[in-house]
């Protein structure tokens, strides 16, 4: 599959070209996105762990007895618990206003409102085509997806909107603000909050670390990078716009015979490298 001859839609490939296209790697996700991604992870299991053990009382609890007691035995006394609780709460509150604040434009804006949850009409109708296959009502295959497929945006959009959800409501029942009516609402959300972003969760690290097609996806939130099969197989729009701007990189270093020399130094971008680009093209 070369540069040269890029498809509008999937089209069936020879063992060669698939062989070929495994051997080859295209960057999905940057080191700050990396980074982002299991620094959440992490926060997310601290604080589901120390939260479980928090919620009891006499007359309710979520956790058994003894993982409470272990929980508990772990940091010394549930105070020191719920100390530690808030205060890697906090952390994460401070490291998300960075990345929003200084990140806007490059992780904000491009990553998440344009590729991560933004639904075209190939999404809309890729959730519904998928619906019908696991009903076993259609065999008709799934319209092709961007750097991520309607599902995966459709879980991104909620966890975007349970986050504030969980800072402003923990934040409350941190520091009681508002008085105790607020913060009792304020336990309610935030536990609602929660509990919609693990069975999310539950689902997204099934399908990320257990289910085969998607092991690709799972490690490249490890290095960075996916083979450029399983691009082309279930992200054909964002494997179809990294080979094409492949191709305009390529036209502006490597220009044709009889295009302007001068044209070649120009950098990209620029009125002459366009030039250039259009005259080889």
């Amino acid at each position: 599959m070369t540069t040269d001859a890029i498809p509008l839609q999937p089209t069936p490939l020879t063992a060669v070209q698939a062989e070929a296209m495994l051997q080859r790697r295209i960057k999905k996700h940057h080191v700050a996105i990396i980074l982002l991604h299991w620094f959440n992870a992490y926060v997310w299991l601290f604080e589901l762990l120390t939260g479980l053990a928090l919620v009891s009382s006499p007359l309710f609890r979520v956790a058994p007895v003894w993982y409470i007691e272990i929980v508990e035995g772990l940091f010394g006394s549930r105070a020191n618990m719920l100390t530690a609780h808030i205060a890697i709460g906090l952390i994460w509150i401070a490291v998300f206003l960075v990345y929003g604040i200084f990140g806007f434009r490059t992780y904000l804006g491009r990553e998440v409102l344009r590729k991560e949850i933004a639904l075209d009409r190939d999404d809309w109708r890729w959730l519904v085509v998928r619906i019908k296959r696991i009903l076993g009502l259609t065999r008709e295959p799934l319209p092709p997806q961007g750097s991520y497929n309607a599902g995966q945006k459709l879980f991104a959009f909620m966890i975007y909107a349970m986050i504030p959800l969980v800072m402003l409501s923990g934040i409350v029942m941190a520091f009681r603000l508002f008085g105790p009516g607020l913060v009792g609402w304020a336990v309610v959300l935030h536990f609602g909050a929660v509990g919609a972003v693990v069975s999310g969760l539950m689902v997204h690290v099934y399908m990320g670390a257990v289910f085969p097609e998607e092991k690709p996806a799972f490690f490249s939130m490890i290095t960075g990078n996916v083979n450029e099969l399983f691009a082309y197989n279930h992200h054909f729009k964002w494997w179809r716009e990294m080979k094409l701007e492949e191709r305009e990189w390529e036209h502006r270093a490597y220009p044709e015979p009889g295009t302007p020399q001068v044209a070649s130094a120009e950098a990209p971008g620029s009125p002459a490298g366009s030039d250039s680009e259009s005259s080889s093209s």
